[in-house]
């Protein structure tokens, strides 16, 4: 097999291409604010290689974006394109992925309810273009990337497909990923990074344990309002056993994270434990993984519950500690 250099390349000089307006390189109709997704790998992979330059070309002049890096005068750029469509891994990728996504329509309709929700909450909440690819070997926790100034957001669709590709060893990813690697998680998984452009942080040298649990507890509050309907443990990326096992044991987290002096910790070696994408918690047995979601998902809720404050204002929000006394919570 080959190095995996294309998946580095495609993503760092074409990767951040988010196109709008297109599906397949030709224009559709939709409906005057609905949701439309451009299927770039579509594009890279079905266009003929005499017609690649004047297409990406089209692109480049009709989707101006600090985030769209393509080069098509560019010989050893288009050399490497050549190189990454021709790739037997990545056609064999690209065909798995479309075999699942070929139509996106689902998505789409999706995601357009649940950005009218959050514009009713919110007006400055918005991402006009939307636009997937595929990656290849890339790195897990990029698979959906957002820019808030540019109305952006781009999709690595392969990542929700690598069940389907035991043959890639599924992509060098553990199991506990593979599992989640599904469709069920994707629309919940852009809206949740839709919402991570518009929440306040602190600085970065200053946040604490308590603050990451109250920003993703944020994110989380916000897939309640606009897609009322989703599962829960969707929404938090979750198997519902693994749902349930912190609603079972909330108040032992709880208690936990008081005892140890976790919450105002800023040291994230003490803590990262809590808060990363694992099989599990280690300092609980047989548990679920980021438990800081969770808990900072229950504060959120219960401050909401208890105080007047629209979803902007949660939003711009950066003192944990005030939610977390005005949330009122005792698990």
């Amino acid at each position: 097999m080959k190095k995996f250099f294309w998946n580095l390349f495609i993503f760092s000089v074409l990767g951040t291409a988010l196109l709008s307006g297109c599906r397949g390189g030709q224009p559709t109709e939709h409906k005057e604010g609905n949701i439309e997704i451009a299927r770039f790998e579509k594009v890279l992979f079905d266009t003929p290689v005499d017609q690649m330059r004047e297409r990406l070309t089209d692109f480049r002049n009709q989707y101006p974006s600090p985030l769209l890096n393509i080069y098509p005068d560019n010989a050893d750029f288009m050399a490497q394109l050549q190189g990454f469509i021709a790739d037997s891994i990545m056609q064999r990728i690209y065909t798995i992925s479309q075999q699942h996504y070929d139509n996106l329509s689902w998505l789409e309709e999706e995601l357009t309810k649940a950005l009218k929700k959050a514009a009713k909450e919110d007006a400055d909440i918005s991402m006009e273009h939307f636009a997937t690819f595929v990656s290849g070997f890339f790195d897990y926790s990029q698979r959906i990337l957002a820019d808030r100034d540019s109305k952006s957001l781009l999709v690595s669709i392969d990542q929700y497909a690598v069940g389907h590709m035991e043959q890639y060893n599924y992509f060098g990813l553990p199991m506990f990923i593979v599992t989640l690697s599904d469709s069920a998680y994707l629309a919940s998984d852009i809206m949740g990074e839709i919402a991570r452009q518009y929440i306040a942080s602190p600085e970065e040298s200053q946040i604490t344990m308590l603050d990451r649990m109250v920003m993703e507890g944020k994110v989380l509050y916000f897939l309640d309002v606009v897609m009322p309907k989703k599962a829960d443990h969707l929404k938090i990326r979750y198997t519902p056993e693994q749902l349930e096992w912190c609603q079972r044991n909330e108040g032992m987290i709880w208690a936990y994270f008081i005892q140890h002096n976790l919450l105002y910790e800023k040291d994230f070696n003490r803590y990262h434990n809590f808060v990363d994408d694992a099989p599990k918690t280690n300092a609980f047995k047989d548990s679920s993984p980021r438990t800081t979601d969770y808990i900072g998902w229950q504060i959120v809720r219960n401050y909401m519950k208890n105080n007047k404050c629209s979803m902007k204002e949660l939003f711009e929000n950066t003192n944990s500690q005030s939610i977390l006394q005005a949330s009122q919570y005792k698990p």
